[in-house]
């Protein structure tokens, strides 16, 4: 065979391989695939820009809504994170450039920074360093975990889209095909959360600091100043006000009382309702309202809330069904993400309910994203 011969027929040959590898990139272990560009995601990027929605929704109506945006390019990253809790929201800014950290939420009138190290010590978004045994040994059972709850269903991912170098994966699961160690799972969350609700004891405060300075007065009879209130709320940058101050040290040990003075009347008012659960909701005033379990304490507010997670949830848990959605580069980088899964809940008086939860991401710019300072407007800055 001539050399020219030769040389023909290693191209041919080399041609054939690389369609045969582009094909079975596209069109076979989509599982294996996404497994592997979630790894790299958290292990090894370093420099990526992601946009995400979340929602949850409770016999059809929302209860929790919310979006994410993040950006990393080493040690300089940002995050901007909206949720919506019934009729609350609540949207926080965080930006570390150039070694400096810089945050606030929605509800600030102020800015906070902090120094932070400008290098990171690992890499990928988990920030997880090669020669650290622990982390990797912990991915390693993460992934052993996923791959036996997976099981068969590794094979039911298939290809439905291939465009400009894009290849979507869609993953779809009934109940009957639910691995029985998920619906294990959450019917063990669900009897906690079915426990906690349940057998609830704890003081729940609408603010207190307010209380607290309120508790103070009413036992010594004193009024704080406003020079006080001004520099125990931090409105006021005094560093050495906080050393000897005998006004403060006062009002430390004598607010520090303020745990044990509402639990003993949270236990009065316990055994007065013969109850074995408890809150016991003070207002700033320092006024207290007592319920007997959660259902009937977020009744009195008017709202159910996300912090009451346990009562959606119910006393049992399954899972219906998963519609799993992802694309992935010919880099084998994750480009999108999109989760929806219905779950059947049982409530405490065994009433059945439907959870809905859906996730969507885009992930883009690898590579080529730059963090720009943190926009604070006009905010004064708080150390």
């Amino acid at each position: 065979m001539n050399k020219k011969r030769l040389m023909t027929c290693l191209a041919a040959g080399v041609c054939i391989l690389a369609v045969s590898a582009t094909a079975a990139f596209g069109s076979v272990n989509g599982y294996g695939n996404y497994k592997a560009a979630v790894k790299a995601l958290a292990l090894q990027t370093d420099n990526v820009s992601a946009k995400g929605t979340f929602a949850m929704t409770y016999d059809g109506k929302s209860v929790m809504n919310g979006q994410v945006d993040i950006a990393c390019d080493g040690a300089n990253q940002s995050s901007h994170i909206l949720m919506t809790d019934g009729e609350t929201s609540t949207e926080e800014w965080n930006t570390t450039y150039n070694g400096v950290t810089t945050w606030f939420n929605s509800d600030d009138e102020n800015y906070y920074t902090y120094e932070t190290e400008n290098e990171k010590s690992g890499h990928g978004l988990l920030n997880v360093s090669s020669d650290d045994e622990l982390s990797n040994r912990i991915v390693n059972l993460m992934e052993m975990g996923a791959d036996t709850v997976m099981g068969d269903l590794k094979n039911n991912v298939v290809q439905i889209g291939a465009s400009d170098g894009i290849y979507t994966y869609q993953l779809d699961i009934s109940n009957s095909q639910v691995p029985a160690i998920v619906n294990a799972g959450l019917s063990v969350l669900a009897y906690a959360a079915s426990e906690s609700v349940t057998n609830t004891y704890y003081v729940d405060f609408e603010d207190y600091d307010q209380t607290a300075v309120q508790y103070y007065q009413d036992q010594t009879g004193k009024t704080l100043s406003q020079d006080f209130l001004d520099h125990y709320n931090g409105y006021v940058d005094d560093d050495s006000w906080w050393q000897d101050n005998a006004e403060l040290e006062e009002f430390q040990e004598v607010s520090g009382q303020i745990y044990d003075f509402y639990y003993q009347e949270l236990d009065e008012k316990m055994e007065a309702a013969n109850s074995t659960s408890g809150i016991l909701y003070v207002a700033a005033d320092g006024t207290a309202t007592f319920y007997a379990d959660v259902e009937s304490y977020q009744q009195s507010k008017g709202e159910t809330t996300i912090d009451g997670l346990e009562t959606f949830i119910g006393k049992d848990l399954t899972l219906d069904n998963v519609h799993f959605t992802f694309s992935i580069n010919k880099a084998g980088q994750l480009t999108a993400n999109h989760m929806e899964a219905t779950f059947t809940t049982v409530d405490q008086k065994g009433e059945s309910h439907t959870v809905v939860l859906t996730g969507d991401a885009d992930l883009f710019d690898y590579g080529s994203t730059v963090i720009q300072p943190l926009d604070v407007g006009d905010r004064l800055r708080v150390e």
